[in-house]
């Protein structure tokens, strides 16, 4: 058994060695007994959060499959536990699963942002 408050202030980097940022928040998914994901926070310039704005990029974040709303706040980013590659003094990041659930959430973000236009009737 793991206590919660030794994932807070853990530092994260990703599998190429960029440093992420650092736990702020553990979020739990109660119903199955399990972290749904961190929030991480950029620390400033001159701690090395270099990686960060790179990682970030402006995200937003819809509900979850798991009936969880994910809230994106300026200089946060939430990950989702599926990602993370190890825990131990420092916590991993999978850099490809990073990427590609980015893009899905710009996908998702663009796709709701887009007008749906009605189909044209034809007249008889």
């Amino acid at each position: 058994m793991v206590n919660l408050s030794t994932f807070y202030n853990l530092n994260v980097y990703n599998t190429e060695g960029k440093f992420i940022g650092q736990i702020c928040e553990v979020v739990l998914n109660i119903k199955k007994g399990r972290i749904s994901f961190f929030k991480t926070k950029a620390l400033t310039q001159n701690k090395a959060s270099l990686g960060f704005a790179d990682v970030l990029k402006n995200l937003r974040f819809e509900q979850e499959e798991e009936n969880l709303k994910e809230v994106s706040t300026e200089g946060t980013l939430d990950i989702p536990y599926e990602l993370v590659s190890a825990v131990g003094d420092i916590i991993i990041v999978d850099q490809n699963k990073l990427t590609q659930y980015q893009n899905e959430l710009k996908a998702k973000e663009v796709k709701s942002q887009q007008v749906k236009r009605p189909a044209p009737t034809i007249k008889k």
